[in-house]
């Protein structure tokens, strides 16, 4: 190698190494899945999340900070760009949450695994189920700040057209040969969904609250499912309060207490179900924590009003490797 390239290279090389120095990233992966029962109906394995996760952060020549996360999980993959302007932070990008996603954590529920879902009857929409707003949110744009303790995020998503029917053609035509029409149901679209959600603490209690507007077009009622959340830990027990309403009929309410015993986490949870057929539940979680790996067993049992013929008394078997 000539001199001017070994010069080049040199400066080449200090100036990565000077952006290195002010730059910062990490990676991690997590897998957590369970063993259940279904109460006889023979045992089941699932996973709830199956992920990994890259993060990049640096700062602008502006003095602005900028964040780059990447998730890759069974779904796919999923990008966040965050720019930190001083005056909040505005998030783009395909793995934006809505803002209510982001807050509406049950503090109610102890389990190892299954509190993703918060309310028992989910978290993804659909009649009578409590929807965070971020299935019909998609790309959204975010913005987020914290002014005198609260924090606060509002997402706003994209708006998505109708799709009429189409009938599938298979009558003596092969698939490829320019004749074969793929047959898909009408699908609702929807006006761009506004997603407001803040937390703070008050006398020790962290208080949450949110709401999701999701106005649909053509005949479809629009709806704003929204929740409160309320944890307070007083004397080696952590309560939990939690509201879930669907604003379609559907409105879940749990309570719940945990503490710490012989080195295990412990916790009790009871929800109620208002909808057209009630329904009560009450899960008991015990965890342990063994460093990498994580292992906790449910308890459920589901109380549906007007009989037992729905009733189910569940038990699984939960686990939990990060990195």
């Amino acid at each position: 190698m000539n001199r001017s390239k070994i010069i080049g290279a040199t400066a080449l090389a200090s100036v990565m190494a000077a952006g290195a120095a002010h730059a910062e990233m990490s990676i991690n992966g997590y897998f957590a899945g369970t063993l259940s029962d279904n109460d006889g109906g023979g045992l089941a394995s699932t996973f709830s999340t199956n992920s990994i996760y890259v993060s990049y952060s640096d700062s602008m020549d502006n003095g602005m900070g900028v964040g780059l996360t990447m998730s890759v999980t069974a779904a796919g993959i999923k990008t966040d760009v965050n720019f930190d302007t001083g005056m909040g932070t505005v998030g783009l990008g395909i793995g934006q949450d809505s803002a209510v996603d982001g807050m509406d954590s049950n503090p109610a529920c102890f389990s190892l695994v299954n509190c993703w879902n918060v309310a028992f009857s989910g978290k993804g929409g659909g009649t009578g189920v409590y929807d965070d707003g971020d299935a019909v949110s998609g790309n959204s744009i975010a913005y987020s700040n914290s002014v005198g303790g609260v924090s606060f995020k509002v997402t706003r998503g994209m708006e998505t057209d109708s799709v009429a029917a189409v009938a599938g053609d298979v009558d003596g035509h092969t698939p490829g040969d320019g004749t074969y029409t793929l047959g898909n149901a009408a699908s609702t679209g929807y006006d761009a969904t506004m997603s407001y959600a803040a937390k703070t603490s008050i006398m020790g209690a962290s208080i949450a609250a949110g709401v999701s507007q999701i106005d649909y077009k053509g005949s479809a009622t629009d709806k704003d499912p929204n929740f409160l959340t309320v944890g307070y830990s007083i004397a080696g027990l952590n309560l939990g309060y939690a509201m879930y309403d669907s604003d379609d009929g559907s409105e879940e309410t749990h309570m719940g207490v945990g503490t710490s015993v012989a080195g295990m986490d412990v916790g009790v949870q009871f929800a109620d179900r208002d909808y057209t057929t009630d329904t009560d539940y009450m899960r008991v979680s015990v965890n342990k924590g063994m460093g990498a790996a994580s292992f906790g067993i449910d308890y459920l049992e589901t109380d549906e009003a007007g009989g037992t013929a729905n009733d189910t008394d569940q038990w699984t078997f939960n686990y939990v490797v990060g990195f």
